[in-house]
């Protein structure tokens, strides 16, 4: 199977990870990786990646996410979404105008805490299987950015966001923040990922649908496609035999950053441009 990246549909009630070995046994590949874990209460887009693609994973990891987010107010769980223990009710005493002031405050760089239930880990422990054996955990806050939030719908105590997010957001702790700043908490009811970077959920196959089809042919995207949101550099025969072997040359074009880096042998991987020199990064293995 050719590097490549598979969009997939994630339905509710199941892990990444388990997508991730369905595609794996169903078309007897050897490397899957996906690129940014979701829940189990959530569904949407994931991005698998696939043999020698998996060397990329950094740079989809990067990526803007969108989520849709049914958020409940007036109940607290330990988790912070409806699969946890209900920590705390309170009476929901807010409007919608209430809401959408408060979700606004959450817009920009902000500092947030990610759940006790989490896959973050902690001395190579997941923070989860700590957290569920009654371990009290106190992870540390990074900082992460809000591009854009948006009240969809709003029936208190129901309320539908739409949020823009870094890499590296939880939706659980965000939603959590704003239930708290408004006074009677929230938890996550569902959450489901419609967008990383420009791919949508509408792009991608249905968990179903790996069931019906024979091979990825077709429904795979071959890596240096999927790549691009990177700038792309062509080298000629002489650029390439020094960059192949690990040579930082004179950039053929003028940029600055990672680009995808081609001969006339095809995509040779990522390269990192810096001064007006273009080194390797990461490159395909020689075939």
């Amino acid at each position: 199977m050719f590097p490549s990246v598979l969009l997939v549909d994630k339905p509710k009630g199941i892990t990444s990870f388990k997508v991730v070995e369905k595609v794996k046994k169903n078309f007897g590949l050897r490397k899957v990786g996906h690129t940014g874990t979701l829940d189990p209460i959530a569904t949407g887009l994931l991005i698998l990646l696939i043999e020698e693609a998996t060397r990329f994973s950094e740079f989809f990891l990067r990526l803007t996410k969108t989520y849709v987010a049914t958020a409940m107010l007036g109940v607290m769980t330990d988790t912070y979404d409806a699969e946890g223990r209900v920590l705390e009710v309170r009476n929901v005493d807010v409007s919608c105008e209430d809401v959408e002031r408060v979700m606004a405050e959450f817009v920009g760089r902000i500092i947030q805490r990610p759940p006790p239930f989490s896959a973050k880990k902690i001395g190579g422990v997941r923070a989860y299987q700590l957290a569920r054996k009654g371990i009290e955990l106190e992870l540390k806050p990074v900082e992460v950015e809000i591009y854009r939030a948006r009240l969809v719908e709003c029936a208190i105590p129901k309320v539908v966001f739409e949020f823009e997010v870094s890499a590296g957001t939880y939706i659980r702790s965000l939603v959590n923040d704003i239930g708290l700043r408004l006074g009677c908490g929230a938890h996550i009811a569902e959450l489901r990922r419609t967008k990383v970077g420009d791919w949508s959920v509408s792009m991608a196959l249905s968990y179903e649908r790996l069931e019906t089809i024979q091979d990825l042919w077709g429904v795979a995207i071959p890596v240096d496609q999927a790549l691009n949101f990177l700038p792309a550099v062509k080298l000629n025969w002489k650029e390439y035999r020094l960059f192949r072997n690990g040579a930082k040359i004179r950039s053929p074009i003028q940029c600055f950053g990672y680009v995808r880096v081609f001969s006339e042998e095809g995509f040779l991987g990522v390269g990192l441009c810096e001064g007006g020199f273009l080194k390797p990064y990461r490159l395909m293995p020689l075939q």
